[in-house]
């Protein structure tokens, strides 16, 4: 379910919640609820601890979103350079940190990272990093044009999100669980 809101929180457009998806209320696969008044559609409002802490992850992925306006762009990337640096409005990198280049289409493409530049901004840059692997996968963070290190945003590995992570250089390896997703933001390096 993190992986869920993840992508949908964090894809440009409008992201639309049905009420409950933040708790994990699934109406037991009825698409049409509005005729039911029982359990089914009703809301409970006592929270199991997997549901606090799914609610929690719905809040701080708002608050991301929120916070960097690169993923609240009003118009479509289009990979238009940004700037004489070489960098664009958005990049797409493997897992070996280097650009996607004509690697699309293999069958082995079980990594993708997405380099939000936030320099139109004038803002941090956002990198979305999604394992799509049924096994853990090392991943080499990218090393773009104005960034030289990233912070750990959000894992959603973790049940509840942590405090963002010390900086870590750009090109460094990092270990992704598998079937995860993973938010840095570029920041100066210590």
């Amino acid at each position: 379910i993190r992986n869920l809101l993840g992508t949908l929180l964090l894809s440009t457009g409008v992201p639309m919640l049905n009420a409950g998806d933040e708790l994990g209320r699934s109406q037991r696969g009825n698409n049409n609820p509005y005729s039911q008044d029982n359990e089914i559609s009703w809301m409970r409002w006592d929270l199991e601890p997997w549901q606090e802490d799914l609610l929690e992850t719905t809040r701080h992925l708002v608050r991301l979103r929120r916070d960097h306006p690169v993923l609240r762009q009003r118009e479509f990337f289009s990979g238009r350079p940004i700037h004489e640096g070489g960098s664009t409005d958005l990049a797409w990198f493997a897992a070996d940190g280097e650009l996607m280049g004509h690697r699309w289409d293999g069958p082995a493409v079980d990594v993708l990272q997405a380099l939000y530049n936030g320099a139109w901004f004038s803002q941090q840059s956002v990198l979305v990093v999604v394992n799509g692997s049924a096994r853990k996968t090392e991943v080499a963070l990218p090393d773009a044009p104005g960034v030289t290190a990233y912070q750990l945003l959000w894992d959603s590995s973790d049940e509840r999100p942590s405090a963002p992570g010390e900086p870590v250089l750009a090109s460094t390896v990092v270990t992704m669980d598998a079937a995860s997703m993973r938010v840095w933001c570029s920041v100066a390096p210590d």
